[in-house]
């Protein structure tokens, strides 16, 4: 008997109703934004928010590796070294509060 398919469905906060988001780790920050793709920041506590790193990129800083970043992230709670995670879809399509790189030198 055949099985029936699994029907998909879109989750919230996704991009696309079929997502992988990785840890980006070695790729550069101009690997990591494009238009098809979005950066997200993860704290430990949970905290989630899509990540806008227009200021960097605008400092020349694209070609750096995504982890020289990490150190920079300071979460609401008092965290530092949140991680990174590559999502794919443009920024602003998932919902989440947006967090801006300018923001971190204020």
């Amino acid at each position: 008997m055949p099985s029936q398919p699994a029907i998909s469905r879109a989750t919230p906060h996704a991009c696309a109703s079929v997502h992988v988001p990785f840890e980006a780790d070695i790729e550069t920050l101009a690997e990591c934004v494009a238009p098809d793709r979005h950066l997200r920041t993860i704290c430990g506590c949970g905290e989630m928010a899509e990540f806008d790193a227009t200021a960097w990129l605008e400092r020349r800083l694209g070609d750096f590796s995504i982890v020289n970043f990490t150190d920079r992230l300071r979460c609401p709670c008092g965290r530092r070294q949140g991680r990174f995670e590559v999502w794919p879809g443009p920024a602003g399509c998932s919902g989440l509060k947006t967090r801006f790189a300018a923001s971190l030198y204020d």
